[in-house]
């Protein structure tokens, strides 16, 4: 049984476009493997993984948790960030750090719903950074299946006209979480699951995009979560993947789970503690079996 003791380390990293961003460490210096970093998802912060996170630390790996801008500890900066401002600047400034910091060549990126997303979509918009990483993990991440019932399209509405309202989507309003996010962030999560497609901006296909990537992946589907991140959206993001490295785990009771997680249950249970976790840190052990960084780039 691996113990663990929830000790971990604050600094800030620094995006090129001047906000820092809060950074938790749960050090390992004498791990063999490489950095960990992992997020959270909407409306959250890193209060969501650092049990994760000193799991993993536990587990041997050097463990990074990092909160998106506006977020926990970090700032929210100016910008009305939406999804490509966050894979833009918080991911590439987050990744830099963290290799910065440890000197390491490149780093296992965990990620809990839209933060799952963030990595595949700075690295469609940038695969030249494709060195920097060893492997992803998506847990509960989707952009594209949330809208495939007229109830859902409506929720979907309701979401784009009232975070336009309140000028943000108030996540204590509504008990969502204790961080809200922009408009600009949540009424193009909206719409791209509304039309089933997603573009970013310049009409950039990402699904095509990521046809190009070479990046071994994990996606896992949580069975319960039937709107946020259902099955189909999260099995179209692992189809899409170009990679043939590539893991998908429908985690539910039908495959051998002792419940069908929800979006926030397969990141932070007691269930996900004793059958998620474990499945992530073996994965993350696999990519350093024969991995090499060539092999990684696109």
């Amino acid at each position: 049984m691996i113990e663990t003791n929830q000790e971990s380390k604050a600094v800030f990293a620094t995006t090129r476009d001047g906000v820092r961003l809060a950074m938790l460490r749960f050090a390992r210096p004498d791990t063999r493997f490489a950095p960990v970093l992992l997020t959270h998802g909407t409306f959250s912060n890193a209060s969501i993984c650092t049990r994760f996170a000193d799991y993993l630390r536990a587990a041997g790996f050097d463990t990074w948790v990092f909160e998106w801008r506006g977020h926990g500890a970090s700032e929210a900066g100016e910008t009305e960030a939406d999804y490509e401002h966050l894979a833009d600047y918080d991911v590439e400034g987050a990744t830099r750090f963290v290799l910065e910091q440890t000197g390491a060549q490149n780093l296992c990126f965990v990620g809990h719903s839209a933060g799952g997303v963030l990595p595949w979509m700075h690295l469609a918009r940038t695969p030249s950074h494709a060195s920097r990483f060893r492997g992803i993990a998506s847990l509960a991440s989707q952009t594209t299946h949330a809208g495939r019932s007229f109830a859902r399209n409506l929720a979907l509405s309701t979401t784009i006209l009232l975070s336009r309202m309140f000028g943000r989507a108030p996540a204590r309003l509504f008990r969502l979480g204790p961080n809200d996010e922009t408009h600009a962030f949540m009424a193009q999560w909206a719409r791209w699951n509304m039309d089933g497609r997603w573009i970013g901006a310049g009409g950039l296909d990402y699904l095509e995009r990521l046809a190009t990537l070479r990046i071994p992946a994990m996606i896992l589907a949580a069975a319960g979560d039937r709107f946020i991140a259902p099955l189909a959206g999260c099995r179209q993001l692992f189809d899409a993947l170009g990679t043939s490295e590539k893991t998908f785990i429908h985690c539910g009771k039908a495959d051998g789970f002792s419940e069908d997680y929800t979006h926030g249950r397969i990141i932070a249970s007691k269930g996900a503690q004793a059958e998620i976790w474990p499945r992530v840190a073996t994965w993350l052990e696999t990519l350093h079996s024969t991995r090499k960084v060539s092999e990684l780039q696109t």
